[in-house]
């Protein structure tokens, strides 16, 4: 491979191609006003098939995304409504109770997704979020009623995914020990 420049060439931009990647999968804690998402039930948006309209809570603070910060800013649009990224923080960890879904559900991941804040109700916002299909995963939503997994779209996420996002957002707070001990709802 050393004697060919071309395929060392190859070789280096696969590398940084792969980094980049790996890089871009590491959650970022930032310090702004947000999206909470965990619990919220969405509907097919009827505009873009394969996403979801979600009703979300607004929030200021500490919360956990992988797009950088600078592109989670809150930005105001030129017809004056306020564009947040809808991301994870432990908000709702002391109202909500986590529900587990099963395979075979449709369900939405929000995380990263844009939102528009309701410029007649700032404590929410519509965010447009991607649904996923064929994999488990948790949602605050449901109100643990398992039934509801096949009912609606629940905003959520995966095990992994849900744990890493916990892991960053612990860690930026300092404490070696999850400081919102998720009640979970009885299991079907």
């Amino acid at each position: 491979m050393c004697d060919n420049p071309k395929l060392w060439f190859f070789a280096c931009m696969l590398f940084a191609a792969i980094s980049t990647v790996s890089a871009a999968q590491k959650p970022v804690v930032c310090n702004q006003q947000y999206a909470i998402c965990t619990s919220a039930q969405c509907i097919p948006d009827p505009r873009h098939s394969g996403f979801a309209l979600c009703s979300c809570d607004v929030k200021e603070g500490n919360s956990a995304g992988y797009s950088a910060c600078a592109k989670r800013k809150p930005a105001v649009n030129k017809d004056k409504t306020t564009r947040i990224i809808s991301t994870f923080s432990f908000a709702q960890f002391d109202s909500k109770k986590g529900m587990a879904c099963g395979k075979g559900f449709d369900w939405t991941n929000c995380v990263d997704s844009p939102c528009t804040v309701d410029p007649m109700n700032p404590a929410k916002a519509t965010c447009s979020c991607p649904v996923l299909h064929g994999q488990a995963f948790v949602t605050f939503g449901g109100d643990c009623n398992i039934q509801s997994c096949s009912t609606g779209f629940w905003s959520g996420a995966t095990i992994d995914s849900s744990t890493q996002l916990r892991e960053v957002m612990q860690k930026s707070m300092g404490a070696t020990t999850n400081p919102y001990p998720t009640a979970a709802c009885p299991t079907h």
